[in-house]
């Protein structure tokens, strides 16, 4: 019943997943992508075949490999040249990499590619083998108007676990309602944790009240996940944007920008009332490659603010925050029209500048656990009368908006999800 409900729906698996697997001890691969050049007859490929891999690896181990291309109607893969960029600093000792092979000659379309070491003991037809996803190596432009830049930004998040990876319904409800409230249309999903039961009965919602397009993909880190967060977090990314560069501008409503949150953060306007009026305004040209934007923590166990409304979600009812460190991760939100190749993904920090906090930040709702930073009850009074301008209500103007959608409605009434005896408990996923 499950696999013809996906057959039939929007969330069905269409795309190649990306999966961890192992090249040796030290280095796992994540998704593939062939570059084809066949789209634009001006571009002229330095290569037959270009492959480029995304690789998480220790950061104490020099990367020297080999690497196999699988050709369909082969059983036997062709020898291809290896090399690697290093694209991210060294992060909880593992650093992240783009493996890339190449072939010069045009023995065929490739499906696969492979990478072993240069060890007379291993078999290089057992190392394991990644499908490939095809690409554009150049992104077309988009065909501007009389009048610049109308309607021309289509925000596209992709979702990761938070750093605790079990999300409630009510948290995955909300991120979603919201998001889609704030003009988010694609969502492409990265969590093992999501049950084939929430694909279920999603798909039972009509799609002329949705209206998104939702992905869902596996995300089976083999490390462990709270100490290599950081590092899984920029390979999702790098998967995210290479995905969404694939497509044409000829394509109509195709992600501009994309931006990568786990479920416990929420992009927050200040006075506008989308993502893409936030950034016509700070951005009206369209010429940062990326918008850094601000996170505020706010703890889930500060006690309700004076003025909470009963019912509301927590989310509009935890007010007070606390400016995170610099060494935490920003929030980037990458403009994929600055792009016109596909080797500017690699080069993110080419335009960029952080929006004003008092435009739009990003509200990132967990647990204060860290005592030596957050009181375990979050503020105490003293610290609420010496940081009085440490509260946030802005989230608070769309409340009513949520809800009253009617998403979040059929939720809230047991139709989406049978309530619990409790109306408090948060049941997970």
């Amino acid at each position: 019943m499950l696999s013809e409900i996906l057959r039939n729906s929007s969330m069905e698996v269409r795309q190649t997943p990306p999966l961890f697997q192992q090249i040796d001890d030290n280095f796992y691969s994540y998704s593939s992508f062939l570059r084809s050049y066949q789209k634009y007859e001006k571009l002229t490929p330095s290569y037959a075949h270009s492959i480029d891999t995304i690789v998480i690896g220790k950061a104490n181990v020099h990367p020297t490999f080999r690497c196999n291309i699988w050709l369909e109607n082969d059983s036997k893969p062709k020898a291809g040249r290896f090399s690697y960029k290093t694209i991210s600093k060294t992060k909880d000792d593992f650093i992240l990499y783009i493996f890339q092979c190449t072939m010069n000659k045009n023995f065929g379309k490739p499906k696969g590619i492979s990478f072993y070491v240069n060890d007379y003991k291993v078999n290089p037809i057992n190392a394991p083998i990644n499908r490939l996803i095809q690409v554009n190596t150049k992104r077309k432009a988009r065909e501007s108007s009389s009048i610049k830049f109308v309607n021309n930004i289509v925000p596209a998040l992709c979702v990761i676990p938070n750093e605790v990876p079990i999300v409630s319904r009510d948290s995955f409800i909300e991120f979603l309602v919201f998001h889609h409230m704030m003009g988010v249309n694609y969502f492409t999903i990265y969590d093992s944790m999501i049950s084939e039961d929430v694909i279920r009965r999603l798909n039972l919602l009509p799609a002329d009240i949705t209206q998104w397009n939702i992905q869902f993909f596996p995300l089976n880190y083999p490390f462990i996940f709270s100490k290599t967060y950081d590092i899984v977090r920029k390979a999702v990314e790098l998967d995210c944007l290479f995905r969404h560069f694939r497509y044409d501008k000829e394509e109509t409503d195709i992600a501009s920008h994309a931006a990568v949150l786990s479920w416990d953060e929420f992009l927050v306007p200040r006075f506008h009332m989308t993502i893409k009026a936030v950034l016509d305004d700070f951005d009206p040209t369209r010429a940062l490659r990326t918008v850094i934007i601000q996170p505020l923590l706010f703890c889930l166990n500060q006690a309700d603010d004076d003025n909470a409304e009963v019912g509301y979600p927590n989310i509009m009812n935890k007010r007070h925050y606390y400016i995170l460190s610099q060494e935490k991760t920003l929030i980037k939100i990458r403009n994929l029209d600055t792009m016109s190749t596909f080797d500017e993904i690699f080069n993110l920090t080419a335009s960029s500048k952080e929006i004003p906090l008092d435009m739009m930040g990003v509200h990132k709702y967990a647990e204060c656990r860290d005592t030596s930073k957050y009181s375990p009850s979050g503020y105490n009074e003293t610290q609420l009368q010496v940081f009085q301008h440490k509260l946030e209500g802005a989230i608070t103007q769309f409340a009513q908006s949520l809800l009253s959608n009617k998403i979040y409605r059929l939720y809230k009434s047991g139709q989406i999800w049978e309530k619990t005896i409790s109306e408090n408990v948060r049941d997970m996923l």
